[in-house]
């Protein structure tokens, strides 16, 4: 028991270390830019003024938003659009990032919250702002496009590292593959093997509304094993989620995968989870490339011959950290992926 106790201790301490480790005040910045840049689309393309024409009942009393006036009128909704829009601009425009992406978050929040009359937000905006959850904590250094160095006269570039860095970029990636591996969860504890093995996913389909028509739905429907394949899949992609994300060379096949999973979707079932693909998009590019493309895009345009620069040793990614052998004082040092 002991020794099972001090083995979980070591895994909760490494663990604890590769979280935190220090990491890029760039990917920050990238990811904060990119996700509001999510938040700037959502809210400049949806006409938030229609919950106003709803019943009161709808929006009153809702749990966090109780403190709203019931009905809201469309004044304060157009009044919460445009903030969130000028929080989006300052981000963009490195005038506030930090306050500015509160305010967007704050914005789509109250907007989501009541046009899904939940008090929660609604599904479509669910992962987006669940994700940006960490980052309102996260702080990130001033990036002026011309830095270069990593203490140089104009401020830290986007290469600096610090351990107050190192942690948001991570909680997204942890987030976002928690929410995806709770929605699989979610479909073994309802509906077991049947969800894979049974006719759920050609019911599903039957009931859905494609843009292609419905001669679509019932073609895959109606053929033998392939919704069995598509739900296999779907709840094998959701359940291995953390995995995927862990490995830094396989987040980029997973993004590729989760669009066509949500593409899919829109073309069975006509259901838009174009905000879920994005969100994806921006927590894995903000996190980094492999470092072979990195190589491979640091010699395009030299021949073949890889720019001079400091050599550093490859390190080995192990869930979102990397070890570092053999660099002068660096032994036992883990570094963020």
């Amino acid at each position: 028991m002991t020794a099972v106790l001090r083995a979980a201790l070591t895994l909760l301490r490494r663990l604890d270390a590769a979280l935190v480790a220090p990491g890029p005040g760039g990917r920050v910045h990238n990811l904060r830019t990119l996700l509001a840049l999510l938040f700037g689309l959502r809210l400049a393309t949806r006409d938030w003024t229609l919950i106003a024409q709803r019943p009161p009942e709808l929006t009153e009393h809702l749990w966090v938003l109780g403190w709203l006036p019931g009905p809201v009128p469309a004044p304060m909704l157009t009044a919460l659009q445009v903030a969130g829009l000028a929080g989006v601009a300052l981000v963009l425009t490195r005038r506030a990032p930090r306050a500015g992406f509160a305010l967007a978050w704050g914005a789509l929040f109250v907007l989501a919250g009541l046009w899904g009359a939940s008090g929660k937000f609604t599904h479509n905006d669910l992962l987006g702002l669940t994700v940006a959850f960490p980052l309102l904590f996260a702080r990130a250094p001033d990036l002026p496009p011309d830095a270069r160095e990593p203490h140089g006269p104009h401020g830290p570039s986007p290469e600096a590292e610090d351990p107050a860095w190192g942690w948001p970029p991570r909680a997204a990636l942890g987030v976002l593959g928690c929410v995806y591996f709770l929605t699989g969860a979610q479909k073994v504890a309802h509906g077991g093997a049947d969800w894979v093995l049974g006719d759920s996913m050609a019911w599903i389909l039957r009931q859905g509304s494609s843009p292609f028509g419905d001669g679509l739905i019932h073609l895959v429907a109606d053929t033998p094993v392939l919704p069995n394949l598509l739900a296999g899949g779907a709840l094998a992609l959701e359940l291995s989620a953390p995995l995927w994300l862990a490995w830094q060379p396989a987040r980029l096949p997973f993004a590729v995968a989760v669009t066509l999973m949500h593409g899919s979707i829109w073309a069975f079932l006509g259901i838009d989870y174009a905000a879920w693909a994005l969100t994806v998009w921006a927590v894995v590019l903000a996190t980094g490339v492999p470092a072979r493309w990195s190589t491979a895009r640091a010699t395009a345009g030299t021949g073949g011959r890889t720019a001079p620069g400091p050599r550093r040793p490859a390190p080995a990614v192990v869930f979102g950290a990397a070890r570092v052998a053999g660099a002068p004082g660096t032994a036992g040092r883990e570094q963020a992926t």
